[in-house]
């Protein structure tokens, strides 16, 4: 429990930075990151639950394809276009790779290795190797705050592999495999920035979801049989959570933030969710925490805190 007011504070601190704005209600903005970081956060604990009641590729087919589909609606009633531009198709396809494919394939794998909140904590290392790829294809130079951020970040990683491989069992695949997503999701993040796109994110995000689901689907199809066998309501309940509440609402929340404040400030409201997903695993789970959970969160903390871009206050 004080670890969700730890993220409490964090949160209302983020919020307070928005205050000097005129246009902008800071309890609106609150309450928009409040829902994200908990849309985010929650997910953790609520995967974890339905990759125990449905194979991997099955799950990850229905976030995919159930997101793809609730998004394409969310850009009907928003009056965007449902197709993509003919320009945005192979890029589209590209980072749908890495951002959808890529990441839903190996934080699924992971949540058979690893705690919840384990995985959580290391997902969020993704900024780390965002830094890393822009410096690789955006020439971005590595700076001393960057260069500063990966060594806590990889801090972080040595604390709980250096801890697993002395146990000798399956975890640290788990970590490799939620390390790869990580950086799956850095690569995709700056491959779509480097891309200028001509669709709306909504119907973009849309298209990345459906084309990322095909090879799931293909692999459910012919490696997975009788998928359903062990799915319960609580896992309808928590597959229902996945697709609207993080993929769907976790989008439009994140765009909505975008919208309303400064990138440097909404960047910030990342900060919480590892800490979100640890505190909702122990409560919701059960999970045990071990001293190198607390070490790697507050190392990732830091390492998120250096790297992401800080708003200047005093100027307007």
């Amino acid at each position: 429990m004080s670890l969700i007011v730890c993220s409490a504070k964090l949160i209302v601190s983020n919020v307070k930075a928005i205050s000097p704005s005129k246009k902008v209600s800071s309890a609106a903005v609150g309450a928009v990151i409040l829902g994200l970081v908990f849309a985010w956060g929650g997910s953790w604990p609520v995967m974890k639950t339905v990759v125990g009641e449905l194979p991997i590729y099955t799950f990850r087919m229905i976030t995919a394809w159930g997101g793809g589909l609730c998004m394409l609606l969310v850009a009907y009633l928003s009056g965007n276009r449902l197709t993509l531009d003919r320009k945005d198709v192979g890029p589209t396809v590209l980072c749908g790779f890495f951002t959808i494919t890529a990441w839903l394939y190996f934080t699924a794998l992971a949540l058979t290795l690893l705690p919840a909140g384990r995985a959580v904590v290391l997902a969020y290392t993704m900024p780390l190797w965002s830094a890393l790829a822009g410096t690789w294809l955006l020439d971005e130079p590595l700076t001393r705050r960057r260069a500063a951020s990966i060594v806590f970040g990889l801090l972080a990683v040595l604390v709980l592999v250096g801890e697993d491989f002395r146990q000798l069992g399956t975890t640290p695949y788990g970590i490799l495999a939620i390390l790869s997503a990580a950086a799956s999701w850095g690569l995709g993040t700056v491959m779509q920035k480097r891309t200028v796109w001509h669709s709306s994110l909504f119907t973009v995000a849309a298209w990345q979801l459906l084309l990322g689901g095909l090879p799931f689907a293909g692999l459910a199809l012919a490696i997975e049989n009788d998928p359903y066998a062990k799915f319960t309501l609580l896992g309808a309940l928590g597959m229902t959570y996945v697709v609207v509440v993080a993929t769907v609402l976790g989008y439009w929340l994140w765009f909505r933030v975008i919208q309303m404040v400064p990138a440097s400030i909404a960047s910030l409201s990342v900060l919480p969710v590892p800490l979100i997903g640890l505190s909702l695993s122990t409560l919701l789970l059960e999970e045990r925490l071990e001293w190198s959970d607390f070490a790697a969160l507050i190392c990732i903390t830091i390492a998120l805190a250096i790297i992401l871009p800080l708003p200047q206050f005093g100027r307007r």
